[in-house]
This record gives structure tokens, sequence and C-alpha cells, in this order.
């Protein structure tokens, strides 16, 4: 694995590259409050196969703070990535990730070649939608807690006891479900983020996104369970679907909002992200499947 750095204007994003000689690029992009570190595991297995791009947005991880934290400025964060990186790549993006790697794929933009999107949160923007998912409550918590320690200058061990002591809509805490390297690698995330990425309420930031808008590209959704935690809620997916007929579409049941930092599913979000990608390097998927 290779630390590079991306000029986006001038703002200077942070990146990671496994795979360096591989000709197939796979760039990964985290969610809100995380950072390129949450795809290690992923972009050390499956580097021998891919060459795999890890970035972190601006105001996350080691990437510069900005003076705005629009939708488009993650989007113009990835694409600056895309134009790094130089030729078509898959994107694959949890969360907030996964809205900007959706609004690539209704480009269509050049260097977007396939798209999978890790539980996105794709109609937050929608009245009333945020409403409905635990998130509200737990980003105003996670707001209110960094900015507190950040002024304090608390240590990565109050993150960390916080991250790994907080309730799981999957049952226990969050421990019970993450290991202890995610956890370790979230707390770091978030001692580190410009708490000013959560002054743009999520219903606001994502109201740019335009949901009756195909993807111009093939895509993969992966939808975590409802009933613990994700934010892409059933009734989502008959939108969805009907905006993007081939769209492919896999639930996992009973799985947390970020399967691929879960114990008992980061296995199956692996070989999803493989199998998705080889069928797209052999030519076997059509548009949106």
């Amino acid at each position: 694995m290779t630390d590079i750095a991306i000029a986006n204007g001038n703002i200077k994003l942070a990146a990671s590259v496994y795979g360096v000689d591989k000709p197939d690029p796979i760039l990964f992009l985290h969610g809100i409050s995380l950072s390129r570190d949450t795809w290690e595991e992923i972009g050390s297995r499956i580097s021998s196969e891919f060459s795999v791009w890890t970035l972190d947005f601006r105001g996350h991880g080691n990437s510069d703070r900005a003076s705005s934290y629009q939708l488009s400025d993650y989007v113009s964060d990835a694409e600056a990535t895309l134009a790094a990186i130089g030729r078509p790549a898959i994107l694959v993006g949890h969360s907030l990730g996964g809205v900007v790697a959706g609004v690539l794929a209704q480009g269509p933009h050049p260097n977007v070649r396939a798209v999978l999107l890790e539980d996105p949160s794709w109609y937050m923007g929608l009245p009333g939608e945020w409403e409905r998912t635990k998130f509200p409550i737990l980003f105003a918590n996670f707001s209110a807690k960094q900015a507190a320690w950040q002024k304090e200058k608390a240590p990565l061990e109050a993150y960390l006891s916080f991250l790994s002591n907080t309730p799981s809509p999957m049952g226990g805490i969050s421990s019970d479900h993450i290991s202890s390297r995610h956890l370790l690698s979230h707390a770091s995330a978030l001692q580190r983020q410009d708490n000013r990425c959560w002054d743009i309420p999520h219903p606001r930031l994502l109201a740019a996104v335009k949901t009756d808008h195909e993807f111009r590209c093939p895509a993969k959704i992966v939808q975590a369970d409802p009933q613990c935690g994700a934010i892409l809620l059933d009734d989502h997916l008959s939108r969805l679907t009907t905006t993007n007929p081939h769209v492919e579409i896999v639930q996992y049941r009973n799985c947390g909002h970020s399967s691929h930092r879960m114990r008992a599913f980061e296995q199956r979000f692996l070989s999803d992200v493989q199998t998705f990608a080889s069928k797209i390097i052999s030519g076997s998927a059509s548009k949106g499947s």
C-alpha cells in the first residue's frame, strides 16, 4: 500500500493505492465521520486482483479541511481522484460515499465504469425521510461529543470508548458486532474530522440528489436491514428499481448500516465486491445490472 496526495484546486486530498500494478482500478469512498482507513481489510485482500484506491474526503482523515462541505464538493473530491487514476474505475461507496458514487453514475462520467453502493443515504434529501431513521439522534450525538472533545483535546481513548459502547440497533453495543480494528479506525477518524462537516444538516446536504434520474452504468445496491439501522429503507428500493429497472439489489438481513465493518457480514460484502467487479471487467454486466 502506498499513500499519495491528490490536488483538488487548493485542497490536498489524502489517498492510498493497493495493487498499483494491476490494470483494473476500484475507488472506495467512505461515509461521513469515517476515513479511507475503513477499507484497509478489503484493500489488502483484493489487491492481488485489482488496483484499489481509497480516498479521504475533504475534512476527513488526512485530507485538508475546507471552507465548504456541500455534496458537490465531495463529488469533486471523487472526480479529482478519478482524474488521478486516469482510466475508467469501478466505484464502491458507503453511505455518503455511496451517494457520491451514485451521483457520478448518473453522468454518465467517462471514468466511471460501474458502481456498488453500500446502504447509500440516497433518499435522505427528500422531505420527511431523514426523520424516519435513527440517524438524526445519532449524528447530533456524534457532532456534539466530537466538538467538545476536540475543544478539550481529549485523548483517542475517549472517542474509542464512546464508539465501542454505543448501543447498536443490532442489539447489545457496537463492540459486539464491529471489530476492534474498525472501532479504532472510526475513533481516529472522528478525532481528526473537521467538526464543520456536520454544519449542513443531512437533508439539506442531500437535497441536491436527483433521485428520479437513472444510473447510466451498471449498478449494484447492498441494503442493510432497516430493523438494524439501515438508511436505505424497504420502500426506497421500489422507488429505486422503478427509476433503475436493471439495478442489482442484495439485502443483508440482520445487518447494520456498515456491512463492510460487521464481523458477521464483512466476508459476504467482500465477496459481493469481488463478484461484481469481476463481472464488470469480464463484460458480462449490462447497464444498471
